[in-house]
């Protein structure tokens, strides 16, 4: 699915104020790269109330007016390009283009916002969007859990779990019973996940009091149970839901994939059937990245089928044969995790 609009642009703001140097504002004083999202995100929600929205939008306005006067000048613009282009890849800067010749640029410049299933391994694609009109969401803390179980025969189980904390700061007020407005600290998100097209048996679990909400307009793409193919040939499925301050949310996504899917390498155990046996089983996946002002962490937890262990490398962590693996979502991540059979 490619995402045609800027849809969080303050580690983008950032980069250019590293590139080019600090703005002055009447308002906040002096902002650099290390303040700009806190200053647009959270110190301008504190310092102006809901009376004074407009008085807001007038001081962020004419701290970009002045972001983008800079760039325009022309001054510095490689600089400037570059430190754009760097945040491409963790999703802060995405563009569409009406020339389908300069679409392809941005598409291999990494700058289009695809999100499609790789077609080998596994693929892991988990997004929220904000449904309330508060900037709440800023606070949130995410972490995304892939647990596999591996079978002989390449085919896998897996459970992918993304947990999320509304870590609205504690002297932060509750706000309107409503929950819903400018001061309210509950947070309302959608979950929008996406399973492997090689997926079978898949399911979703989510907390109680949510619901799933498929998307309007989307009849002929209904694939039962609430998911959906979103029109691109990816399944997918949004689920709906209100967590309080403080409060933590957890969506699980489980499904099988096909023998032959972590298969490497095979032997021949019998001559006349041309049988084959592996001897090496590769777990791979895909994970792709949210622009979000506190960045994910994902877990990756592989057990092997029994009489086969991991082949260790920089990072990783073993348990009784489980494999771990961990990295900071910034950007899209490739991770391998090879076993090899015990002799």
């Amino acid at each position: 699915m490619q995402l045609f609009r800027f849809i969080y642009f303050f580690e983008t703001i950032a980069a250019v104020l590293e590139a080019t140097g600090p703005i002055e504002s009447p308002v906040y004083g002096t902002v650099d790269a290390d303040q700009i999202g806190e200053i647009l995100l959270i110190d301008a929600y504190q310092e102006f109330g809901q009376d004074d929205a407009v008085a807001r939008q007038e001081a962020n306005q004419q701290l970009l007016d002045d972001l983008l006067g800079r760039i325009l000048s022309g001054d510095d613009l490689v600089n400037v390009a570059q430190a754009v282009a760097s945040t491409a890849p963790g999703r802060h800067f995405q563009v569409w283009m009406k020339d389908n010749r300069l679409e392809q640029l941005a598409v291999n410049a990494g700058a289009a916002g695809i999100v499609d299933d790789p077609q080998t391994g596994d693929w892991s694609a988990m997004y929220t969007q904000n449904g309330n009109q508060s900037k709440v969401d800023v606070f949130q803390q995410r972490n995304q859990l892939v647990v596999v179980n591996l079978s002989e025969d390449g085919s896998a189980r897996v459970r992918q779990q993304l947990t999320l904390t509304n870590a609205t700061p504690p002297d932060r007020p509750e706000g309107p019973p409503e929950r819903i407005g400018y001061e309210t600290s509950w947070l309302k998100n959608a979950y929008m996940v996406y399973v492997p097209n090689a997926a079978r048996n898949y399911r979703v679990d989510y907390p109680q009091d949510f619901n799933v909400r498929p998307f309007a307009g989307h009849g002929r793409r209904q694939l039962g149970g609430g998911w959906i193919d979103d029109g691109l040939g990816n399944t997918m499925i949004r689920v709906v839901g209100w967590t309080p301050p403080g409060g933590q949310t957890a969506i699980t996504v489980s499904y099988d994939l096909p023998p032959g899917t972590f298969t490497t390498n095979a032997s021949p155990t019998d001559p006349q059937t041309d049988s084959l046996e592996p001897t090496s089983l590769e777990y791979r996946i895909r994970a792709e990245p949210q622009a979000l002002f506190i960045a994910p962490t994902l877990t990756v937890q592989v057990t092997p089928p029994a009489g086969w262990g991991p082949v260790a490398v920089p990072g990783m962590q073993v348990s009784e044969g489980t494999a771990t693996l961990s990295a900071v979502l910034d950007q899209p991540r490739d991770i391998g995790i090879r076993f090899e059979k015990r002799q």
